[in-house]
């Protein structure tokens, strides 16, 4: 199976449409999505009906969870308490409904998805040994299964139980080793928090096990626009690190990789 890996589309229909546009030169079998289809971003209906139309596996993230009010904000930034609250407001009877449907976790085959880790969907999982520890309670909680696929932190991730980090750029094709589970994760859709303000997407095939990370330039201005209209803050589309935050990160994973 091939499958187009999303996660974290934060309400931006410019990111998501690109990126589906992307998909559909790919020729892929079918979609997954790791959750957080609103927060930040201005077109929170309208995104909830696009991955609905896709028909695919998708589960709930934490500001899905915390817009139907199932999850408290208080974890949350300033921004994001802001923009949940508007989204509240916005959010039309359908979309609650199609977001109340969707379920905490989900299995395709070999392939289970959560959207923070496999207990907590706001649990950022950011290093070697955190992702590790999520492939440990993989294997207790869904036997059988050799990739998890997670969401919530923006970032793309490949790592695998026995070499560690597979990714050392943020685009590109990684092999998965055979008989090693992994936890992947193709990065944001609609918020970046690189330098880089490209939407990302994975495609994952599981016969010849690779992953694939793709970043998707698409119409940012017309999504700043868009959240001005509505009296948002342009910039909720793209949340930059600090150019030390990302000096450190790297520093970080060659120190896990050594």
């Amino acid at each position: 199976m091939r499958y187009g890996v999303i996660a974290d589309v934060h309400a931006n229909l410019h990111a998501l449409d690109a990126v589906l546009a992307f998909l559909s030169a790919q020729d892929v079998d079918g979609y997954l999505c790791a959750g957080d289809l609103v927060g930040y971003g201005p077109l929170p209906n309208e995104c909830v009906r696009r991955v609905n139309e896709l028909r695919c596996r998708c589960v709930a993230g934490n500001h899905d969870l915390i817009v139907l009010d199932r999850l408290s904000d208080e974890r949350c930034i300033p921004l994001a308490k802001a923009s949940l609250a508007w989204t509240r407001q916005v959010l039309d009877d359908a979309a609650r409904a199609l977001l109340a449907g969707l379920p905490l976790d989900a299995r395709a085959d070999d392939v289970v998805l959560r959207h923070g880790s496999l207990a907590d969907p706001q649990q950022y999982v950011v290093t070697a040994r955190q992702a590790h520890a999520c492939l440990d309670d993989l294997a207790r909680a869904e036997p059988g299964a050799g990739i998890l696929i997670l969401g919530h932190t923006h970032r793309p991730m490949a790592v695998s139980r026995g070499r560690g980090s597979l990714l050392p750029r943020a685009t590109g094709t990684v092999q998965l080793p055979p008989g090693d589970p992994v936890v992947l994760n193709p990065g944001a859709v609609g918020q970046s928090r690189s330098r880089d303000t490209r939407a990302r997407v994975m495609v994952l095939d599981t016969a010849a096990r690779t992953a694939t990370f793709h970043a998707i330039p698409y119409d940012e201005a017309a999504c700043r626009r868009a959240l001005r209209e509505r009296g948002l803050p342009p910039a909720s589309c793209h949340l930059p690190r600090s150019r030390w935050s990302q000096v450190t990160a790297v520093v970080k994973r060659r120190l896990t990789r050594a």
